[in-house]
């Protein structure tokens, strides 16, 4: 506890630093923040935060930044591994495994001559007026979306903060289940809730956070975080018909973040980008 007690500490000194404006843009790759390409380790039956320390117990999930994400991890672990971000970005991404027609299809690759992206965005984007961010307290762990949704109404983000595309945006709005994309390569997006109520849990943070509603946070999760957008790539073909997830169908879509940063680069970079409002571009350097 003594990382999640100094996160939280440096967390409550930001909130009382003073405010920085910042801008509500719908465009998450145009405002002021920064963007990581993080790409695909791994994949694994793995899930630190539901099933810590347990290996095998979860559905399987594909990992990306951190090369040595496992059950077993521990904060300390995480943080001295290396991973595929940069910009000090040590943090723990993972999503469940994507098939079609029952053929596992890794985040990687190309089709054709689309070759796939990995990348992570931080943002703030959804929240208005004057507001200072707060950066992620150290060893902060949260999940996107409903694993165990029985139908899309139960994953009330989907087509929303959660939605699927194609590589090259052809989309038309942000869509509940993939589609046809003439590229081969269908992508996934996941924005994180990013209003906070103060509270650390000892292993999940998800029920500490809920989204802005009309671009502010509710009275009752005042602190604002980071905007964290995961977007994933899939070469699945020009058709996406049967299409699945290691969690189930389409509409159990979710995604996991630990934030095993090295929290001086973040705390840095949340400084420089989001609260100078400022676009810092891509794999800044800290």
């Amino acid at each position: 506890m003594a990382f999640r007690t100094a996160g939280l500490a440096v967390a409550l000194a930001t909130i009382a630093g003073g405010a920085a404006a910042l801008s509500l843009s719908a465009d998450a790759a145009d405002s002021s923040g920064w963007l990581l390409k993080c790409s695909y380790v791994k994949s694994a039956p793995d899930d630190p935060i539901v099933h810590p320390g347990m290996a095998g117990m979860s559905h399987m999930h594909d990992f990306y930044g951190n090369k040595s994400t496992s059950a077993a991890s521990s904060y300390r672990s995480m943080t001295a591994a290396p991973s595929t971000c940069t910009s000090g970005d040590t943090a723990g991404y993972w999503t469940p495994a994507l098939f079609r027609n029952g053929v596992k299809i890794n985040p990687a690759g190309s089709y054709g001559k689309t070759t796939v992206r990995e990348q992570v965005y931080y943002r703030a984007n959804n929240v208005s007026g004057q507001k200072t961010v707060t950066s992620f307290p150290a060893d902060f762990r949260m999940v996107a979306g409903n694993a165990h949704a029985a139908g899309p109404a139960q994953n009330p983000e989907l087509g929303h903060e959660i939605y699927w595309g194609c590589s090259d945006n052809s989309e038309h709005g942000k869509l509940s289940a993939p589609q046809d994309c003439k590229t081969g390569v269908i992508t996934l997006h996941v924005g994180f809730p990013n209003c906070w109520n103060g509270v650390l849990s000892p292993v999940d943070d998800t029920p500490n956070v809920t989204y802005p509603k009309g671009g502010s946070c509710p009275a009752r999760f005042p602190i604002v975080l980071p905007r964290l957008i995961e977007r994933f790539e899939y070469p699945v073909g020009t058709s996406s018909a049967g299409i699945t997830l290691a969690s189930g169908p389409v509409y159990t879509v979710h995604a996991d973040f630990w934030n095993t940063w090295q929290q001086g680069a973040l705390q840095k970079l949340v400084t420089d980008c989001l609260n100078a409002h400022k676009d810092c571009g891509t794999n800044p350097k800290v």
